[in-house]
């Protein structure tokens, strides 16, 4: 991955409610909602700074915050936290607030500049979308077909025969709609 001159690291500690960020070589601290609001704001202070913002994964709080700093051309990475974690680890850092875990990820930045990944291509994004909301699917139907056979067993499957064929269509016609999504074909 190439790296790119910046004139600042903006450090993120995402949340559901609060991105906590903070900036390098300045120390700069300050707190916006995670909401359009606070993107906008952050893309603005990123764009004034010549900011390059970095986040970590964060199990999906993060994917509109990145969507909107990459629509408006601002340079970010997502980083791996077991990275982050080795990092703080290595610094002696034991103590964990948003606060101190915005700056170790700017920290980080500056330490290893060519570290992240950047924003997969939409086509991407919505593949692994498909991908894991046709295996929710599958696990439902399975789930489903289990309750179906312990119900047989049990001498009860007659009282849910119907709902549970009306669950089972339901789960099949999904499944295979998930199959012939046209997103991926743009």
């Amino acid at each position: 991955m190439e790296t790119v001159a910046h004139d600042r690291i903006i450090g993120i500690d995402v949340s559901r409610d609060w991105l906590d960020i903070h900036c390098l070589p300045d120390g700069k601290w300050l707190r916006l909602p995670n909401a359009d609001e606070g993107h906008e704001q952050l893309v603005r202070l990123a764009r004034d700074v010549n900011g390059l913002v970095c986040f970590e994964a964060t199990g999906g709080q993060e994917w509109r915050l990145w969507a909107a700093l990459e629509a408006a051309s601002v340079a970010t990475r997502q980083l791996p936290p077991a990275q982050i974690k080795a990092f703080a680890a290595s610094r002696g850092t034991r103590a964990k607030t948003d606060r101190i875990d915005a700056e170790l990820i700017a920290r980080f930045m500056m330490f290893r500049p060519g570290a992240g990944r950047s924003l997969p291509h939409e086509k991407l994004r919505v593949l692994r979308a498909l991908t894991s909301k046709r295996g929710q699917l599958v696990e439902s139907r399975k789930r489903l077909l289990a309750q179906i056979k312990a119900h047989g067993k049990l001498g009860s499957a007659e009282m849910f025969a119907s709902m549970d064929d009306q669950r089972r269509t339901l789960l099949d016609r999904q499944i295979a709609d998930l199959g012939t999504d046209h997103r991926c074909r743009r």
